[in-house]
């Protein structure tokens, strides 16, 4: 009798069904909740590089609009701006205690801080909500750049079960560059340099000549 119900292929569809369907299920729904947690993840870094390219984009003014880069006539910063406000004295005497970051948490902000301070806010602002996180802004002056750092925790029961964690976290950063500010200063340079050399229109100045007026003030003085 038993060997008769063994030879028997009658409902083994079923049987097989049975054991296999809620394998594929569960692996199906498995795959569904990562690419939601891979979706969640880019978005996060989507964020957080959009967030960083408009704080450096509107860099140079803090009335631009992130976004379009637009802003008022007349609506500018102060003129030495890069050598007071832009935690300048942090990147040149770093070694004295003084520091070359600024940083904005996410939410908040801090409009009434610092100048890097409010550039930094600005672009927090239309950061979407929910985003939760810090964005710095560090001056090392060869190299001026942006950093957003933004985390979300995602609530996948599943997940947890294979992942040590759901707090998505997303970094990206971004330089701020001034091509127009970069080309005054390469021509200041190059203008001073040749006045000093004697090239261009002024005259090169004799050390020699420079010496005897010293010295004749130096007599005149005693």
């Amino acid at each position: 009798m038993l060997c008769k119900l063994v030879q028997k292929e009658d409902g083994s569809f079923s049987l097989e069904a049975s054991l296999v369907f809620p394998i594929l299920l569960l692996v199906i729904f498995i795959m569904l909740f990562f690419c939601l947690y891979i979706y969640q993840k880019s978005i996060l870094v989507q964020v957080a590089s959009t967030a960083s390219e408009r704080a450096a984009y509107s860099w140079d003014n803090s009335f631009k609009d992130p976004r379009t880069g637009a802003f008022a006539q007349g609506q500018r910063d102060s003129l030495y701006w890069r050598l007071k406000d832009d935690v300048m004295l942090g990147a040149l005497f770093g070694w004295a205690g003084a520091n070359n970051q600024e940083s904005v948490q996410v939410p908040g902000g801090n409009e009434g801080g610092s100048l890097p301070a409010q550039k930094l806010s600005n672009a927090e602002n239309r950061m979407p909500a929910g985003m939760h996180g810090q964005m710095t802004y560090e001056n090392s002056m060869i190299h001026r750049k942006v950093t957003t750092e933004l985390n979300k925790i995602v609530e996948v029961p599943l997940l947890n079960q294979f992942l040590d964690q759901t707090d998505l976290q997303g970094k990206m950063s971004s330089g701020v560059v001034e091509p127009v500010e970069w080309i005054r200063t390469v021509e200041l340079v190059r203008y001073y340099g040749a006045k000093f050399m004697g090239r261009g229109s002024g005259e090169k100045v004799d050390p020699a000549i420079v010496g005897k007026v010293l010295m004749q003030y130096g007599q005149n003085g005693q």
